[in-house]
């Protein structure tokens, strides 16, 4: 009698999930949150384009006036000036608004898995933790630069005008943080503070909370250190260069920096008053009844006035600077998440 031996077939092994199931998986979490910031910024592109257009209409009439001097031509400037050179609490809103996008995004994707749970679901589906992470961390970063990058398109189209009438500063800190490609970045870091917070709290409140306040917080002290990315330029003439951004203000006599009392002292001996109006030096001299300019009094007496400040023309080199190291901050926070979720015990 003959025997037959059966030979094992070999296991077949599961071919891993393709990155367009994750990926349309992924858009399934995030629809509602990709939608609603979608419909929300419609709106501000609604009204920053209304406003935008009339801006630009009142502008060319500024442009389009002659004689510069006349008084029909000061009255459209300063028309356009008091309407538009306060734009009041909207300027706070989108001062906020990357950030806001940033950590709305973020702090729920991996936070509200660990608060619910269904993280015990998600990572032992035979994807792989890590590529699960990937394909939901991946494409949320990259709907956020996308959605933030048209924002700050729509604002530098928008506050155009202002630049060039040099109502608004390109370089001022309300004005650079939500323009240019630094918008990007600062939505990319809030973003990755939200998945990381997220993830160590395991709760979505809490990390929302400490995205926004660790986006503050860097935005302020971005704020204080962002004119110094380039050596600040100094200059001793009293034309204020147009679209630059002055640092500090200051009085020298002989080489040697002048303190506020020894000038005050000085145009007192002289009956002339000044007025200090700011920190870091910076003084107005105001000119009393008898007419002696106390500028003209101070130049005329060896003194010099200095001011350092950086050009407008510093600005997408600024711009990419900043956007530059968020961008390697986010890029790190989403490393560490990333290798955290790998060592975490499902």
């Amino acid at each position: 009698m003959s025997t037959t031996t059966l030979t094992p077939v070999p296991p077949h092994a599961a071919r891993p999930i393709p990155w367009q199931r994750l990926a349309w998986v992924s858009w399934r979490r995030q629809r509602t949150m990709i939608l609603t910031t979608l419909a929300l910024l419609g709106l501000v592109a609604i009204y920053l384009l209304v406003t935008g257009l009339r801006m630009r209409s009142a502008w060319n009439t500024v442009n389009a006036c002659t004689p510069r001097q006349s008084r029909a031509c000061n009255f459209e400037w300063n028309n356009f000036h008091d309407r538009y050179s306060n734009p009041g609490i909207i300027s706070a809103v989108f001062l906020f608004a990357p950030l806001l996008i940033g950590a709305f995004a973020g702090a729920p994707l991996i936070g509200r898995e660990l608060e619910t749970g269904t993280f015990r679901y998600a990572w032992t589906q035979g994807v792989g933790r890590l590529r699960w992470a990937i394909a939901l961390l991946v494409p949320g970063a990259v709907v956020v630069a996308v959605l933030t990058g048209a924002f700050g398109a729509l604002v530098s189209w928008h506050d155009h005008p202002l630049w060039d009438a040099d109502v608004t500063a390109r370089l001022g800190a309300n004005e650079f943080p939500t323009t240019g490609i630094a918008v990007v970045g600062w939505s990319l870091l809030a973003y990755a503070v939200g998945v990381l917070a997220g993830f160590l709290w395991r709760r979505t409140l809490p990390a929302l909370a400490t995205a926004l306040a660790s986006g503050f917080g860097l935005a302020l002290a971005a704020s204080r250190f962002r004119f110094h990315y380039l050596a600040p330029l100094k200059t001793k003439s009293l034309d204020f260069v147009p679209g630059s951004q002055t640092i500090q203000q200051w009085w020298e006599k002989a080489g040697a920096v002048v303190s506020n009392s020894d000038l005050n002292a000085t145009l007192q001996s002289a009956g002339v008053q000044q007025v200090n109006i700011g920190g870091g030096g910076k003084t107005t001299p105001t000119t009393p009844g008898d007419g002696t300019d106390p500028v003209t009094y101070l130049l005329h007496h060896g003194y010099t006035q200095w001011t350092s400040y950086q050009p407008g023309s510093r600005y997408w080199t600024f711009q990419w600077i900043e956007f530059g190291w968020l961008t390697a901050l986010a890029v790190v926070l989403l490393a560490a998440t990333f290798w955290l979720i790998r060592r975490r015990d499902a």
